[in-house]
């Protein structure tokens, strides 16, 4: 059954491949067709058919939106999307050509065959906070350890010991608060730090097991995707010839990554100057335009990446328990064959009965477990112990 669902969607797409309408999220230039139509008022066809081609302009547009953002969402935010997205949908519209132009008695009626910028209107979309939704608008947390130039020793998100925020967080908060994502609270993770004992590195370089255990603290409170990196300012040798001012550097590096199966998403490193009479303060504009460059790239390649994610296959890690070293083979199977939303599976490695895989879905991590939930395996059935954006756990249990 699953391979002739396989052959059906294979050859509707192979349809659309022929007839010229593919939708491709951030690929480049979209073409799609579109109808349009105009009152006649007045006599004046002129006017109706211009109307009716920003009518059909208009069509074009909601085609591509409706393939970038899931229909859900398009609905809940119909109103944001006329005033921000629909009113001015010719600008992304890159070329456009009649189909067909028919005058009736009282309107106008238009046929385009139009290319449109996904790039411009992807950007759009990014800036209203609409991409972020496709991925149910996952929770962030952003963790940097900051050192500016006049301070002996580096302040981190976790530290607790500063009760503000440094500069080069502050700016990537501020920039992904405004694109609309979901932010976890400063205080929420200093709490947890606590909590868990946990002790900032102490020259400001994080190590492998410091990132760990800033993942799971983030993880810990609610957080799905983890910014986690480090900014160093650093003064000139001496002052400007001819001046008393300084130029100062600042170097702000980050890396994003999923939470659940820490993934790497996205990282970038940003180096800028600036200069100023006190060091200080040059050092804080540097640590503050570097973050600004960081985070607008940062953001970059994490649309880019959930577009992928949401055009095709997904990862997914799947830990099962209680699984007999002689039925893996057996349920690999299974789930190739009888979990529809399953694409391929990966060993991940087997101890104590417990068998971890990493998955690639064309679904939510909670359909799989739906799905694996009403599976059997000859005399097993399964229990979803948990699940999360991007894992699920389940129990192998005998039938008797």
């Amino acid at each position: 059954m699953k391979r002739l669902l396989r052959l059906v969607v294979w050859g509707a797409t192979l349809f659309l491949l022929l007839s010229g309408n593919v939708f491709a999220s951030g690929s480049g230039p979209v073409t799609v067709e579109a109808e349009g139509y105009a009152s006649i008022v007045a006599g004046r066809k002129d006017a109706a058919r211009e109307n009716a081609l920003q009518n059909a302009f208009r069509h074009a547009i909601e085609q591509v939106v409706g393939v970038m953002v899931q229909s859900k969402t398009v609905v809940q935010n119909s109103e944001l999307l006329n005033d921000k997205i629909y009113s001015r949908s010719s600008g992304f519209i890159k070329t456009y050509d009649v189909l067909s132009e028919v005058f009736e008695s009282d309107a106008c009626r238009v046929r385009l065959k139009t290319t449109v910028s996904a790039v411009r209107l992807e950007k759009s979309l990014d800036n209203v906070g609409l991409l972020s939704k496709k991925m149910d608008k996952p929770r962030i947390a952003v963790i940097m350890t900051e050192q500016n130039i006049g301070n002996d020793s580096p302040s981190t998100t976790l530290g607790g010991g500063s009760v503000n925020a440094g500069i080069s967080e502050s700016v990537i908060n501020d920039y992904f608060a405004r694109k609309g994502y979901n932010l976890v609270d400063r205080e929420t993770l200093v709490a947890l730090a606590r909590r868990s004992d946990y002790v900032p590195p102490a020259n400001g370089a994080a190590s492998a097991a410091d990132s760990d255990s800033a993942l799971q603290i983030a993880a810990s409170g609610g957080a799905e995707v983890v910014v986690i990196g480090q900014a160093v300012a650093k003064a000139g040798s001496g002052l400007l010839s001819g001046t008393n001012m300084r130029a100062s550097q600042a170097t702000v590096s980050a890396k994003v990554v999923d939470a659940d199966t820490a993934q790497l998403i996205a990282s970038y490193s940003a180096s800028c100057n600036s200069v100023h009479v006190n060091a200080t303060a040059g050092g804080a504009d540097a640590l503050g335009k570097a973050a600004k460059e960081l985070a607008e790239n940062l953001n970059r390649q994490i649309i880019a990446k959930w577009n992928k994610k949401v055009a095709g296959t997904r990862t997914a890690r799947l830990t099962v328990q209680g699984v007999p070293f002689s039925e893996i083979a057996g349920l690999r199977e299974m789930l190739h064959n009888r979990i529809n939303c399953i694409e391929e599976t990966i060993e991940r490695g087997y101890r104590d009965g417990i068998l971890n895989l990493d998955v690639e879905i064309t679904a939510k991590a909670r359909d799989m477990a739906d799905e694996i939930a009403s599976a059997d395996l000859d005399g097993y059935r399964f229990s979803v112990l948990s699940f999360s954006g991007n894992t699920v756990q389940v129990k192998m249990n005998k039938v008797h």
